[in-house]
């Protein structure tokens, strides 16, 4: 069983390549419907991280089990009782980044973007208080959310109150691509922010190009 459950999570095999690596899986172009009912199988595991994974794999195919996964994830705080996706250096939990990324996949796989701004909306909610490497801020960038410019800046806001200042100046670039006025608006709150965490610099370059 152990078998097989890693190879629907993991085997992928297209165009000569073939391996193990659930990023990839996400990126399969053809899929069998038989994966795919297992998959939804796998979403009732006992494990919880071979649930979520399963998860990861029907969001970023655009599979509405998957959607229903998310909701059930959120609604019942599966975050709070484990940890999915530690961080290889900060050790706090990634895992809404990762989610972000399967969503963005979602909409190469035909999702429209706007049903996915409820969930967008909620890791903003959150962003103050929960770690997001750039995998949300991506998602932000490439697809259109300008609807959501009041919700990009409180989050922002929200994670400088909580000191999370690098994280914040994530969400710096993507402001000023939607409005370019805000790059005045918080440029000296970013460089005066500089020597808390360095990387903060290429935030602000990566703003000043978006002008």
């Amino acid at each position: 069983m152990k078998n097989e459950i890693h190879e629907l999570l993991y085997h992928y095999s297209e165009e000569g390549q073939e391996g193990y690596d659930l990023n990839e899986v996400q990126l399969l172009e053809e899929r069998n419907a038989e994966r795919t009912e297992k998959l939804k199988l796998l979403l009732h595991n006992e494990d919880r991280y071979i649930a979520y994974q399963a998860m990861l794999i029907l969001l970023a195919w655009a599979e509405p089990e998957g959607f229903k996964q998310l909701d059930r994830f959120i609604s019942e705080k599966w975050n709070e009782k484990e940890t999915f996706e530690p961080h290889r250096i900060h050790g706090e939990d990634n895992l809404y980044d990762v989610i972000a990324n399967a969503l963005y996949i979602a909409t190469l796989n035909g999702k429209p973007e706007q049903e996915l701004y409820p969930y967008i909306k909620h890791f903003l909610e959150i962003y103050g208080t929960q770690f997001f490497e750039s995998g949300l801020k991506e998602f932000l960038l490439k697809k259109n959310g300008g609807p959501l410019l009041s919700d990009i800046e409180q989050a922002m806001q929200d994670a400088l109150e909580n000191k999370r200042y690098y994280q914040a100046s994530q969400l710096f670039p993507v402001l000023v691509h939607y409005d370019k006025d805000n790059f005045k608006k918080y440029k000296d709150t970013f460089t005066s922010l500089i020597k808390e965490d360095n990387r903060i610099e290429y935030n602000i370059e990566e703003a000043e190009n978006n002008k």
